[in-house]
């Protein structure tokens, strides 16, 4: 891909070293932060428009040539995922984006699809994720007052909406289901929690269940919302043993010899937040290239330091 064409790239950013699915290459349906929530825990801070009305922004054809061009320079990629700034089920058609991409990656990447879940009942939005090899969606509360605090929904959605979503989509769906559970402290980490919890997860029959934590900064919250060992582990136990842990980030094994610049580092960082350890895993380059990178980027205010202990880089 050309630095131009780099520079216009707007749907696919990348790749992202992810802790639950390895090197991941992300799709953007939504390119701002649009979205029918507004979490407390959520690393892109404020929701600029709360909605559930689907509606169509991707360029077909400028999505596809993103994609092919992405796939010709990255190597290791064990995801292509639809995820990003917002909502991604607010995106209607769906399903066209989902059989490109598999047909663009003739069918070797497997395709996930990260949702907060809140349109789920909708039966297109499931219709629309058949062909998906894995969808992810999230379950933050096992209360409707719980549901309210954390997840700030549109008025439209509520907690039954949502699990009855979820118990029908896999009713319905052959693939994977991998359910993300965010613990946070001083909201859903109460241990009576952890058994409301299980009796719910039991109802929509997950393949795993990824237990998160908030370990990214959050703008919306100043206060840590990293619960307790003790409580994790607690909430491991009573959820299965299909309950993964997803932890802090771990260095993976790479080699060396990505070539990356400005502009795939800022796309990168628009819809995370990342530490300077996981964006040189994520484009398998030296430390020394990345620090040139975010240097030059932090001079020119495109991104700043959200946490310089932890060396979190952001976009403003």
């Amino acid at each position: 891909m050309s630095k131009k064409g780099l520079r216009s790239a707007h749907y696919i950013y990348g790749p992202v070293y992810s802790r639950r699915l390895g090197f991941s290459l992300g799709i953007d349906v939504i390119s701002s932060k649009i979205c029918s929530f507004e979490c407390v825990y959520c690393q892109l801070g404020k929701t600029s428009q709360k909605t559930i009305r689907r509606f169509k922004s991707v360029n077909l054809y400028r999505f596809k040539k993103e994609l092919k061009d992405a796939l010709k320079r990255i190597g290791r990629i064990d995801y292509i995922t639809i995820s990003g700034s917002g909502e991604p089920t607010l995106h209607r058609d769906l399903d066209v984006i989902i059989r490109e991409a598999k047909k663009i990656s003739l069918g070797k990447i497997p395709v996930c699809v990260i949702t907060n879940s809140s349109l789920l009942y909708r039966k297109d939005v499931r219709e629309e994720l058949t062909d998906a090899d894995v969808i992810m969606p999230s379950l933050d509360a096992p209360t409707q007052e719980v549901f309210e605090i954390i997840n700030r929904p549109h008025r439209g959605i509520s907690f039954e909406k949502v699990i009855d979503g979820l118990v029908r989509l896999r009713d319905e769906y052959t693939g994977n289901i991998f359910l993300e559970v965010m613990l946070i402290k001083g909201y859903n980490d109460r241990k009576d929690y952890a058994y409301m919890f299980r009796e719910i997860i039991e109802k929509i029959k997950p393949d795993k269940i990824f237990l998160t934590l908030p370990y990214r900064p959050a703008p919306l919250s100043k206060a840590s919302l990293i619960p307790s060992d003790s409580v994790t582990r607690y909430f491991r136990k009573v959820l299965g043993r299909n309950c993964v842990l997803i932890g802090k980030f771990n260095k993976a094994s790479y080699t060396q010899k990505g070539k990356v610049n400005e502009d795939e580092v800022y796309a990168s960082l628009r819809r995370r937040p990342q530490t300077e350890r996981e964006l040189i895993v994520a484009f398998k380059c030296s430390k020394v290239i990345l620090k040139n990178i975010i240097d030059s980027l932090l001079r020119k205010g495109r991104i700043y330091c959200l946490d310089k202990r932890r060396k979190i880089y952001c976009v403003r």
